[in-house]
């Protein structure tokens, strides 16, 4: 009996640390070309492979002729080519958070029961939702394209806002520092709100690097697959979906 005891307690702790490493970890399914991994943005970047494991704060990337697709409990995640990337926590209690730095990424994100948010950061929106398919594009003049192909998505300009605050504030010390007097009327540096939009299935936002947020505008779904990296992702859905029937 106390044999039997010890070895339960034994298989609970396995269990207990396998759904750990389900929810601390990601790993990579699909590397078409040369994918990497590295410790910042702009490495140093060493290869990856299929079944290589990818824990927190790991930027990973892709060359102009490769793809990558990384899963975790919280869904799929694809890399276009020439995209640099970065996980964050996949612990964090209000839900996941990854980064997107340059290039294109197509996520399909699982509905949970606990209601916990996965967001896709831009340095000029974010992207949170709790179970869709869309992708979201970062510009290289710091601008961001979220497309939605099913469920909602809301995107926020808040990463742009709190960006140009900062420069406005750092202009304003610079000044004080200069000058010993400031001649009224001062002008103090405006707080401006960052806003939120919904896309829904078949709809866009484009945020400006200024934070400039658009209403959601509907795009065409067949023009869009003419696109390969649209073409792919849809192929990849459609088969996963084909053996979750069977």
């Amino acid at each position: 009996m106390r044999k039997l005891a010890v070895m339960t307690v034994l298989l609970i702790h396995v269990i207990v640390f396998y759904v750990i490493a389900a929810e601390d970890h990601a790993y990579i399914t699909i590397c078409e070309g040369k994918c990497y991994y590295g410790k910042s943005e702009s490495g140093p970047w060493k290869l990856l492979k299929v079944g290589d494991k990818v824990g927190s704060d790991i930027y990973l990337k892709t060359d102009e002729n490769s793809k990558l697709e990384v899963k975790s409990n919280r869904g799929v995640i694809r890399l276009a080519p020439k995209t640099v990337f970065k996980y964050f926590s996949l612990k964090k209690k209000e839900g996941d958070s990854v980064m997107l730095s340059i290039g294109s990424v197509w996520a399909k994100v699982r509905k949970v029961a606990d209601q916990k948010k996965f967001e896709v950061k831009t340095k000029s929106a974010v992207a949170g939702v709790r179970g869709t398919v869309f992708s979201v594009t970062a510009l290289i003049d710091e601008s961001s394209i979220i497309k939605v192909y099913e469920g909602e998505v809301g995107v926020n300009n808040k990463p742009a806002i709190e960006k140009k605050e900062k420069e406005e504030e750092s202009k304003l010390a610079e000044s004080k520092k200069e000058r010993k007097e400031i001649p009224p009327p001062f002008k103090e540096v405006t707080k401006k709100q960052w806003e939120e939009m919904i896309a829904r299935a078949m709809q866009m936002i484009k945020v400006s690097a200024d934070g400039d947020i658009s209403e959601p505008i509907a795009f065409d779904l067949e023009e869009d697959k003419k696109d390969d990296w649209v073409a792919w992702n849809m192929s990849l859905d459609e088969k996963e979906e084909s053996k979750g029937k069977k």
